[in-house]
């Protein structure tokens, strides 16, 4: 393109020369006889200038134009490139989570807080449409390939080594059973049991994402999660299916993400809980229990997950 552009500046420095001569020799004698005989091979050799004249304007419209496409095709693959770098380049993730998370007990109304929380993601989005609407906005379908999340707590309801039950069947029969943290004699008389929940599944939903400026990218997204949902707590483990919802947004600039998600969902763990296990006078309205006396029982799971992203 340098070349062309070189050539183009040099021809038109010649036609302005050219034309210079021209307004130069336009001068005709008019006193002699030799003057007009002058004349008249001045005027064929103009007839030849001209030729070359318009051989020139010809030639310099002619890289004017091959210019213009070289800079509309520069222009145009400089684009390709801009968009191929902040969308194609940029569509997997891997996410890494730390999560506040907490685990409900409906029948019970009781609610365990996490001591942490982690979790991990790796995935794709699909972008529906090539060019970006406005320049600038692209919807997708966001695929998580798989979403693993694992969450700690400590049982301070005392319910899985049976402190709660005792005191539902023996004690005051109504009462707050949460024991705080260790302070005190609390900790004389009841240690609390760890338990550990864990899903891991995929994820599947849509997205959108603004690019305002430069690389940085905003998006927000709607997945649903079926996963295996685990417990283990006391020596005894139970695992279930549980549908999982997320939403949640990020922003981005480059390979960096930093983004926030709610997660929640339930899940139907068949062995955490066994009601022969209590005393049958005490469960038999089943209204604690809603009528669960199969050993089975439903939690419900709620989280916000912060995260750092790595788009690639």
């Amino acid at each position: 393109m340098k070349y062309k552009i070189f050539f183009a500046s040099t021809a038109m420095m010649l036609l302005a020369t050219m034309q210079q001569v021209c307004a130069q020799d336009m001068t005709v004698p008019a006193d002699s006889v030799a003057a007009e005989t002058v004349f008249d091979e001045e005027s064929l050799y103009d007839d030849a200038r001209d030729a070359e004249l318009d051989s020139l304007r010809q030639m310099v419209n002619q890289l004017q134009s091959s210019v213009e496409t070289v800079k509309s095709e520069q222009e145009e693959s400089e684009k390709d490139t801009r968009n191929r770098q902040i969308w194609n380049d940029r569509a997997k993730y891997f996410n890494i989570y730390y999560a506040n998370q907490s685990l409900t007990f409906e029948d019970l109304n009781g609610t365990w807080k996490n001591d942490f929380g982690v979790g991990i993601a790796l995935g794709k989005t699909f972008y529906l449409h090539k060019k970006p609407i406005l320049g600038m906005i692209k919807f997708g379908i966001d695929w998580s390939y798989f979403d693993i999340n694992f969450a700690k707590y400590q049982d301070r309801w005392g319910f899985f080594n049976g402190d709660y039950m005792y005191e539902m069947e023996y004690g005051n029969g109504g009462g707050n059973f949460y024991y705080p943290d260790d302070n005190g004699s609390d900790e004389y008389y009841f240690e609390p049991e760890d338990v550990y929940q864990a899903e891991i599944g995929t994820a599947i939903g849509v997205s959108v994402t603004v690019n305002p400026y430069d690389h940085i990218k905003a998006a927000g997204y709607f997945r649903v999660a079926p996963s295996y949902s685990m417990l283990y707590a006391a020596e005894d483990f139970s695992g279930s299916y549980g549908t999982f919802f997320i939403a949640g947004g990020s922003v981005a600039y480059k390979v960096i993400s930093l983004g926030i998600e709610a997660r929640w969902g339930k899940a139907k763990y068949d062995s955490v809980i066994n009601i022969d296990d209590i005393d049958e006078d005490f469960d038999s309205d089943g209204n604690i229990f809603e009528g669960n006396y199969d050993g089975s029982s439903k939690w419900k799971t709620g989280a916000v997950r912060f995260y750092v992203s790595f788009r690639f």
